[in-house]
């Protein structure tokens, strides 16, 4: 029997191979193993050697091939039932398959070497007649092997929840984060732009983050970090209330403590470093206490001077690689616009001290990655760019409205100049109060036009839509043709 598992390790490792590079071939191979799956039943039922057993079983399979098939397809049907049972919730959904299959696939066994044992009889091969006489073992050993089940099903449970990782996490953290959450969605901006313009909602709510890590300021850093960090963060779980004889189940985010386990592999950008999760890196959340409605993932990223620290949750079942952008110096991440849930994927953003003028480097790194032409509905999309206090991409839609054709009335300033402009019509107020007014940007339904009936005619209509900021608001009115909705002028201010 050591034989055969020996030739099941290196013929399945040869298969998995072969099956990256050459599929067909792993697949003829795959049958032709097939023929010799009786070897280990015939080792044991005729005691003869892994040599003897591996020539006869093709042989015999041929012979017994349709006898055998009604106990292979009941196989077959047992097995996918008690798969079914993965699906019962943690930790059931690995102790209940573990001990129906224990049962079914030793009764399965058993049957088939009954069934084996008649046949090899009928045509004179040796065979014993089952059942045959067992080794008697001593009791403690068989109160042992009893007292083993409820011990190996219970470490197999602790094994699935994956609570036994947390024997490592050991050692102080000695860096704690304040955070803020963001997402992005369908904003105004996003339809606006056709797709291309990725705008954030904010939320502040308690968000932290303690964590340990190596300097990462000097020149000689880490190619790897591994650790346990400790985030306080919102989890979107099922609660059950009862009203009088009803019971109703919402579905709400929940402030709750997480454990994440990273190894964060340093990746480079075009103009800095920074850590993350994937390309050789991994990070997962230890069970806490959460009741997450679904299966949870992480992706984590680090600023190459790990000062600043990202986290995104998003649901299992979606690929994060299509929402996942850093900016060109490594520090920020800057998640692109889902296509289909945006706002499944949430976003959390740790520093040891939050301001505006990291929101605005954020923001400024995103627009660049936003490709905007000429947009009939670019009113809404400069208004975004204005609410975010971004003066290069102001200065880049006016230009382009201009060399379209389009009369454009506004002050003469440069990126620089706008940029201070719209930055200090934010000064004096709260971080809260800066990110509630840059969710305005993220969201739908902000920037509703209205028409100005009195300077609107028959041919072309008038309208003016206004961007909040903490000092007032800033109009922008724009005049479009009725007859084919082109941009035809607009004015700031």
């Amino acid at each position: 029997m050591l034989a055969w598992s020996i030739f099941q390790i290196l013929t399945g490792g040869l298969m998995i191979f072969i099956a990256v590079t050459l599929f067909p071939i792993a697949a003829v191979l795959m049958l032709v193993l097939f023929l010799y799956s009786l070897t280990p039943y015939l080792v044991v039922l005729q005691d003869i050697s892994f040599g003897e057993a591996l020539g006869k079983a093709p042989r015999l399979l041929r012979r017994y091939f349709i006898k055998l098939l009604p106990l292979s397809l009941l196989a077959l049907i047992g097995t996918f039932s008690v798969s079914l049972l993965q699906s019962l919730p943690a930790p059931w959904g690995y102790a209940v398959p573990l001990v129906a299959y224990a049962f079914v696939g030793t009764w399965l066994i058993g049957e088939l070497m009954r069934q084996l044992a008649g046949k090899l009889r009928i045509y004179d091969e040796p065979a014993p007649n089952l059942p045959v006489g067992e080794f008697q073992a001593p009791r403690w050993i068989h109160a042992l092997m009893i007292l083993l089940v409820p011990v190996l099903v219970a470490a197999g449970i602790l094994a699935a929840s994956g609570r036994h990782l947390s024997v490592l996490d050991i050692g102080r953290k000695d860096k704690l984060m304040d955070g803020v959450a963001y997402r992005s969605n369908f904003s105004d901006a996003y339809y606006a732009s056709q797709w291309n313009y990725t705008a954030y909602e904010w939320q502040t709510n308690g968000y932290s983050l303690t964590i340990s890590l190596p300097d990462l300021s000097g020149e000689q850093k880490p190619e790897v970090l591994r650790g346990i960090a400790d985030i306080t963060w919102q989890v979107t779980e099922d609660i059950r209330s009862v009203k009088g004889h009803s019971t109703l189940m919402e579905r709400k985010p929940v402030t709750r403590k997480s454990r994440i386990m990273y190894r964060l592999v340093r990746q480079t950008a075009t103009n800095g470093g920074f850590y993350y999760s994937s390309k050789g890196g991994a990070a997962s959340i230890l069970p806490n206490g959460e009741r997450p409605h679904e299966p949870l993932s992480v992706g984590m990223m680090i600023s190459g001077d790990g000062s600043q620290l990202y986290v995104l949750q998003f649901p299992s079942r979606f690929d994060s690689s299509q929402v996942f952008r850093v900016s060109d110096d490594g520090r920020y991440f800057i998640p692109k616009t889902n296509e289909i849930n945006p706002t499944d994927f949430h976003a959390y953003w740790f520093t040891a001290e939050q301001n505006t003028d990291n929101l605005f480097g954020l923001l400024a790194a995103k627009n660049k990655t936003n490709n905007l032409g000429i947009l009939n509905q670019s009113a809404i999309v400069l208004a975004s760019a204005m609410q975010e206090g971004d003066g290069r991409m102001v200065v880049n839609l006016l230009e382009t409205l201009r060399k379209a054709g389009v009369s454009v009335t506004s002050p003469d300033w440069d990126e620089r100049t706008w940029t201070d402009h719209l930055h200090s019509r934010y000064n004096g107020v709260t971080l809260q109060q800066t990110l509630e007014l840059l969710t305005k940007a993220g969201v739908q339904g902000t920037y509703q036009a209205k028409e100005l009936q009195d300077l609107s005619d028959d041919k072309t209509g008038v309208y003016r839509l206004e961007v909040s900021f903490p000092d007032g608001k800033l109009p922008i009115t724009y005049r479009i043709s009725k007859a084919d909705g082109k941009l035809l002028s607009m004015s700031l201010g």
